[in-house]
């Protein structure tokens, strides 16, 4: 069962005001009840300083002379003036009860002799006023003093009912008062009801003002829900009309906005729907153009293994492996300014190229022949480094050309050392003519050695922001893996190393690797 608004926030302010009148009720009382408390016994014990020496002179005229009925019509004078004072008894210091008022109402008292317990004799005879809470603990009136038989007994705490008071009339007699809390109960009735008529009037008030602050805040509410439905319909057209100086104003310009920005944002999904699936067609087209492993053309004297990691769904490095004849294969690996789809896109073109070139028995002039076309078909500011290499399995020979590309990692396993081969060149797409910056190089290839051909992923692998892979590393691990007996190995130990020491850190650039040890 669903709850409005408005019936919420009537309950609500109902709750906290009758939370908030009990909790200053409770309060309020008990305040109130300390201080009634403490006026009644200022005032009994003000009336017993007054009145205690007159009752004691009345007693010793009257009384003592038998005069009953006198003596009685002045005590009851007496209750006239304090009317928080119900009963006293006249006693003297040896603990003699001569006249109580609740007992000897018609006649003077005649018969055994009526003496205090021990307690009220110790109040008696102490030299102040003595006090008895409703509880039983006795107090004297004043600061901390030490009675009649050496007991150190504290001043009376405030709001403490008191049952009497023992008064030192003179030296032979105390009046003793007790005291009655009538008048302090009829009091706290009187401050609750009025305490309750006044939680009534703000419930009723607080339930007026909700329900005034729940239409208010529900009548702009009802349009936003009309709006939210008619986007939820997909008119994102719709617009809410709420014209307040509050919150609500704000939702309302709030919910405007966002019918915008929903528009646009449904927009930009769709085109972004579109382009990712193109994109993801074009990550399936490069995957068709970079070789898997079982691609690679197996050649005598030659175990080669690749792989290439992306930085992104596209990336920008290449790498391929073309067999001319049986004896004769063309291989590269290149690396596109950037990542991401257009570095990609030149990753094809340049692909392509070398494919349409691979018949060129020169590698100067196929590099030559697909810089020139790479000048005039791409954008200015993209180019690629690229290593282009050779390996003829008749002659045993192994021959490359470097266009600005890292220097290769040779192995040589007479002396389980590692060398970089020579650098050289100039990235493909920068000038029209390379011809002058390209030379052929050539590496002698011993049984067990083996090259490592890469991008500057690797040396450039981050674990944080000041941290990277580097060369020196890389040229450590490469020569720590010299013995492992397959490329693919070497291969996969590297990537394992620069993972490891990425640590999951954010991969800034593609990594791609080839390795090819002779056999």
């Amino acid at each position: 069962m669903k709850i409005s608004i408005r019936k919420k926030l009537v309950l609500a302010i109902s709750v906290l005001v009758v939370v908030l009148f009990s909790l200053v009720a409770v309060l309020f009382v008990q305040e109130k009840r300390v201080e009634l408390a403490d006026d009644i016994y200022k005032n009994a014990v003000a009336f017993g300083r007054l009145s205690a020496p007159e009752i004691v002179s009345d007693y010793e005229l009257y009384l003592g002379e038998n005069s009953f009925v006198i003596f009685n019509r002045e005590i009851q004078s007496f209750f006239a003036q304090n009317d928080d004072v119900h009963a006293l008894k006249v006693v003297n210091y040896s603990g003699e009860v001569l006249y109580d008022s609740e007992i000897d109402t018609d006649k003077k008292y005649v018969g055994e002799v009526r003496n205090l317990d021990d307690s009220l004799m110790k109040q008696v005879r102490s030299e102040n006023i003595a006090v008895m809470s409703a509880v039983g603990e006795v107090f004297l009136d004043g600061e901390n003093v030490v009675g009649y038989y050496g007991d150190e007994i504290a001043p009376l705490r405030s709001g403490t009912e008191i049952d009497h008071i023992v008064v030192p009339a003179t030296e032979e007699y105390s009046v003793i008062y007790y005291v009655n809390y009538h008048d302090l109960e009829e009091r706290i009735v009187i401050l609750i009801e009025r305490i309750m008529f006044m939680a009534i009037f703000g419930i009723l008030l607080g339930m007026l003002m909700a329900f005034l602050m729940s239409t208010h805040v529900t009548r702009p509410i009802r349009k936003l829900v009309f709006g939210a439905e008619e986007i939820a319909k997909g008119d994102f057209d719709t617009r809410v009309d709420i014209r307040t100086n509050d919150e609500i104003g704000y939702l309302g310009e709030a919910f405007n906005k966002m019918a915008v920005d929903l528009k646009d944002s449904v927009e930009a999904r769709v085109y972004k729907e579109r382009v990712g699936r193109e994109l993801e067609i074009a990550t399936q087209i490069q995957k068709q153009i970079i070789p898997d492993e079982k691609d690679i053309p197996k050649m005598d004297g030659l175990d080669i293994a690749a792989g290439i990691w992306p930085a992104e769904e596209m990336g920008g490095d290449m790498y391929d492996f073309m067999k001319i004849n049986e004896s004769r294969m063309l291989m590269y690996l290149g690396d596109v300014t950037g990542h991401g789809v257009p570095a990609g896109i030149v990753g094809s073109i340049a692909s392509a190229l070398f494919y349409g070139y691979s018949q060129e028995p020169d590698l100067k002039k196929l590099m030559v022949g697909v810089n020139k076309v790479m000048k005039e078909k791409t954008m200015t500011n993209m180019f690629m480094t690229l290593c282009l290499m050779e390996w003829n399995s008749t002659e045993k020979e192994f021959k490359y050309v470097s266009a600005g590309h890292e220097q290769l990692i040779h192995y040589k396993a007479k002396d389980a050392k590692c060398e970089l081969t020579p650098a050289g060149g100039i990235a493909l797409g920068m000038i029209p003519d390379v011809s002058q910056h390209l030379r052929v190089e050539e590496v002698l290839l011993e049984v067990g050695d083996f090259i490592v051909v890469y991008s500057d992923g690797i040396p450039e692998a981050w674990k944080d922001d000041t941290h990277s892979y580097g060369m020196g590393r890389f040229i450590e691990k490469v020569a720590s893996i010299g013995g492992f007996t397959t490329a693919a190995q070497i291969r996969d130990a590297i990537i394992k190393d620069v993972r490891d020491f990425s640590a999951g850190y954010k991969q800034m650039d593609d990594i791609t690797l080839i390795v090819m040890k002779r056999c």
